[in-house]
């Protein structure tokens, strides 16, 4: 076994010119954000499917390679399983169950071509993902991140990506390089790191975002003010900048390229917004809408869609830096920001007027008695 080759990448301050400097930038710590990126599990996978026969000593070395043991833990499988799937890549008349080794083998001279170009940029690639996570980051108060990437193959499931919990209070993220590339056959290595870099950023963005909210106080401050509104308002906000980098590139602005699908998200939006206005004198259904809210596929089909579009919308309508202003002002900020936006902009959705009327009393003084 090859020793882990990493790189580590820290950002930890923002460059200033000589004269004025930002009050935003006085006010608070930049983002710090520190990615590792590790090839060892995808080049020892590599290696073993690349035996003209099938060696059953090379499972147990896989199986101690930390990336490859956690993709086995999170599958909720045993070494056996991984065993047999591993074994049937050699052999065509065996089904594979649940880890599917036999799609890389198949297609093994790619990937390793692949793979030995991608090694020696380790760094290069830990520094664009970290590269593009710090700049939707606003710098008023603490967001630290550290996240160990693991390039690999044969995830159990669908998806692209598994992340956990590290012990360090980081985070470990495995991503299947046949899943995360599979229809980027014919691109240069350059097209397909940079694809990985922004996989690997949403991931590093996400916990820097979180730890940012936890230590900011305009998102520590409730805002009552928006009555029965506020949780939508709140999770629309903080779901909708992590959403964006699930979006390739090439469909930015969003406005432009996903419009059907914008003025969906915002008519969905404008939906939950009437079903919580119609909930506000039953207790009983207002239980169970807030309850909807915060389920995971309600975010990921509802919220965040029309979150990513709202941040989007905003970073189009007045640049970068009035995105990240609105998001260190809070959530309601961020609902307002995006109604100006709008009125900039006439290609983004506009909020609904249910919406709007919510933000403009929110607004308003409280009346003295």
């Amino acid at each position: 076994m090859r020793p882990i080759v990493a790189a580590v990448i820290l950002i930890s301050a923002a460059a200033v010119a000589v004269g004025a400097v930002p009050a935003q930038a006085l006010s608070g710590s930049p983002p710090s954000i520190e990615v590792r990126v590790d090839t060892r599990a995808a080049r020892e996978i590599l290696l073993t499917l690349a035996r003209p026969k099938w060696e059953p000593t090379d499972a147990r070395l896989l199986e101690d390679i930390p990336a490859i043991a956690l993709s086995i833990r999170d599958s909720s499988r045993s070494n056996d399983v991984f065993e047999r799937d591993l074994k049937a890549a050699f052999e065509t008349e065996s089904r594979v169950a649940v880890f599917d080794f036999r799609a890389v083998r198949d297609a093994i001279t790619r990937w390793q071509a692949f793979v030995a170009g991608i090694s020696p940029r380790e760094p290069e690639l830990a520094r664009m993902a970290v590269s593009q996570a710090v700049a939707l980051l606003p710098s008023d108060a603490p967001a630290p991140a550290k996240l160990d990437v693991h390039l690999s193959f044969g995830l159990a499931g669908l998806a692209d990506n598994i992340v956990a919990r590290a012990p360090d209070g980081g985070e470990t993220m495995v991503i299947d390089l046949s899943r995360a590339l599979g229809d980027s056959d014919g691109e240069p290595l350059d097209s397909r790191m940079a694809r990985l870099a922004r996989l690997i950023a949403g991931a590093a963005f996400r916990q820097a975002w979180g730890n940012y909210r936890a230590n900011s106080p305009a998102w520590k401050r409730p805002e009552p003010e928006l009555g029965s509104f506020e949780p939508l308002v709140r999770i629309v906000a903080e779901a909708g900048p992590v959403a964006l980098f699930a979006v390739d590139e090439s469909f930015l602005p969003l406005s432009t390229w996903l419009k059907g699908m914008q003025k969906k998200a915002l008519f969905d939006l404008e939906r939950v917004a009437m079903r919580i206005a119609e909930s506000e004198t039953e207790l009983e259904k207002r239980v169970e809408v807030m309850s909807e809210l915060r389920r995971p596929d309600f975010a990921r089909h509802v919220v965040a869609p029309a979150g990513m579009f709202m941040a989007d919308g905003i970073r189009v309508a007045a640049g970068q830096d009035a995105l990240k202003a609105a998001l260190a002002s809070g959530p309601r900020a961020f609902f307002v920001a995006y109604d100006r936006a709008t009125q900039k902009n006439k290609d983004l959705a506009p909020l609904s007027k249910l919406i709007k009327d919510k933000l403009n009393a929110a607004a308003k003084p409280a009346s003295k008695s």
